[in-house]
């Protein structure tokens, strides 16, 4: 939906409900990633799903005079884990609920359309879908949790992508 779109309130008012102003229902989906149209035109935006598909879409492809978009196309049971804007080198790392961890360099997803499915990023048991992803920028030390036990996404071997990973142990 279009900022100019949206009802007029005044300071101190509540809002409104983003369910009663565009056709999104709360009950059955969630807002993954919200921008203005503009500041979207100047990156590139990657996917991540819990079956593992990624994709990288630029962020002109978004561009539309309709008042919704579908950003992603997604299989039966599948969701969306992660929407963000990549800025510079920066990798990705996959989590998968059965504790394998993968990082790899995001220049190896390729770039698609809106309507893709996209490419698989982790192979992933009978069983098993992703439970996170994250972005990781070169040169930074990031911490995560998991089980309890604390895990430092620089110090996970690089990969590559559509590997198992690396199983961490709790």
């Amino acid at each position: 939906m279009k900022a100019m779109d949206l009802p007029m309130g005044k300071f101190r008012d509540k809002g409104v409900p983003i369910d009663n102003v565009s056709n999104y229902d709360s009950a059955r989906e969630s807002i993954v990633y919200a921008a203005s149209q503009s500041d979207l035109n100047l990156y590139r935006v990657i996917f991540a799903t819990r079956q593992a598909m990624l994709k990288v879409v630029d962020g002109s492809e978004f561009e539309t005079g309709k008042r919704t978009v579908a950003a992603t196309k997604l299989g039966e049971e599948d969701r969306v884990l992660l929407a963000e804007p990549i800025e510079g080198s920066e990798q990705l790392v996959l989590q998968s609920q059965e504790g394998y961890f993968l990082r790899f360099s995001i220049s190896e997803v390729p770039e698609k359309k809106k309507g893709a499915i996209g490419v698989r990023g982790m192979r992933l048991g009978a069983n098993d879908c992703l439970e996170s992803a994250y972005l990781y920028r070169t040169g930074t030390e990031q911490t995560i949790t998991y089980k309890e036990k604390p895990v430092t996404l620089n110090r996970l071997k690089l990969g590559s992508r559509d590997t198992k990973g690396v199983k961490i142990r709790v």
